[in-house]
């Protein structure tokens, strides 16, 4: 109610001085799901306290564009929730499916979580321990005999769960994302991975399944396998790459930007020596010039917090940002990785980023929002960086022929 007050009083419909916008999403246990937004200017102005029912869809993939339509990276993969248990696909009489990105700790420790929903049903069922068989479809992949199909043991808690005792392919990396199906009543549960259309180059990773892309900038840094995470023995520009991933602010699709002024002190965890400081600028130096990183400018607010893209009335600091390479991998001959067939050559077209019509009731999805103003940002685009209504936005790539 105080929001709502100072919404309704020292707004015009929602949107303030500073350029802010504060809308109602939902009406949840008789206080609200808001939304901020900034910049708020180009939002269609309306009633402000009207919930707009956005509060808890719009963290459901279901409810973005048609999965059919996604790109094969797209952030709808990556809401906050498949950070944790995943996103739950389907859940009745027959099977629960849920989806979630694999993390670097799952590979190191062998478990993987279970989603509530079957840890209520195997507790009911079978008891807080049991034995579980797991069934590996590792799509366009031939996995051993002893990993595609593993007795692993189910730890179930009050309120959650796990699988431990788990040998992952060798193949697998921190960010794949796994769909998981457990029929009803069972104690076989099918675990596959997602096939691209076409393999592509993420950083040093080339890959033919789907990934969470924030996942993967991340966790899947120098110094990190499945053996430990350690930045012991690395070299400057290998520091520089571990600290603006994992330190740097994150977008929906995987990009990291970091205050370039606070980057040694966050690779060394304390004030560096001037030899060590002038190594990672000659490092830093480096990656800008290969394009492995790339500069922009930010704001910092009055409490010390950094923001990109800048904001109005703050100082604006250098930024440096990680921008994982998106790029298609084309094989100019057959064969299983690209062609099933195996028949004839391929023609690559590149397709340039572009906006796409949607069908009625659809609605782009936060990962091609962000797209879209990394796209505007690139092209120094002055007159505005959001969607336009009943648009959604294509990245680039690449298709064969």
């Amino acid at each position: 109610m105080a929001l709502a007050d100072v919404v309704q009083g020292e707004s015009d419909q929602g949107l303030f001085k500073n350029g802010s916008r504060i809308t109602l999403d939902d009406t949840f246990e008789g206080g609200g799901v808001w939304r901020s937004h900034h910049p708020g200017e180009t939002e269609a102005p309306g009633d402000p306290l009207a919930p707009a029912g956005r509060g808890w869809t719009s963290t459901l993939p279901a409810n973005s564009e048609p999965e059919a339509e996604l790109d094969p990276v797209d952030s709808s993969l990556a809401d906050d929730a498949s950070l944790g248990i995943g996103a739950l696909l389907r859940n009745d009489a027959k099977e629960t499916v849920w989806r979630a990105p694999l993390r670097l700790a799952h590979l190191i420790d062998g478990w993987f979580p279970l989603h509530p929903y079957v840890v209520e049903d195997l507790r009911q069922s079978r008891g807080a321990h049991l034995t579980v068989r797991l069934e590996f479809d590792h799509v366009g992949e031939m996995p051993g005999a002893e990993e595609a199909r593993q007795d692993v043991t189910a730890e179930l808690g009050d309120a959650s769960g796990r699988l431990t005792g788990i040998v992952w392919p060798r193949d697998f990396f921190p960010g794949l994302m796994l769909e998981l199906r457990r029929p009803r009543g069972g104690t076989v549960i099918r675990l596959a991975t997602l096939r691209l259309e076409e393999r592509v180059q993420v950083g040093d990773r080339e890959t033919g399944h789907c990934y969470d892309p924030r996942v993967l900038t991340r966790e899947d840094v120098p110094g990190s396998d499945r053996r430990g995470d350690s930045a012991v023995g690395l070299g400057p520009r290998q520091l520089v790459m571990r600290t603006v991933r994992r330190c740097g602010l994150l977008t929906l699709d995987g990009h990291a930007l970091m205050d370039r002024s606070v980057l040694p002190s966050a690779v060394y965890e304390c004030r560096p020596a001037r030899s060590q400081a002038a190594a990672l600028e000659a490092a830093v130096a480096e990656l800008l010039a290969e394009g492995l990183l790339a500069p922009a400018l930010g704001s910092r607010d009055a409490w010390g917090q950094p923001h990109f893209p800048a904001r109005d009335r703050e100082p604006t600091i250098p930024l440096i940002g990680y921008c994982p390479v998106r790029r298609r991998v084309i094989r100019p001959w057959g064969g299983t990785d690209t062609e099933p067939s195996g028949v004839g050559l391929s023609v690559a077209h590149f397709i340039s980023g572009h906006l796409r019509r949607l069908r009625p009731g659809c609605s782009p999805s936060d990962g091609q929002r962000a797209a879209f103003r990394e796209h505007c940002r690139r092209l120094g685009k002055a007159d505005g960086w959001e969607l336009p209504c009943g648009y959604t936005f294509v990245t680039e790539h690449t298709r064969c022929r």
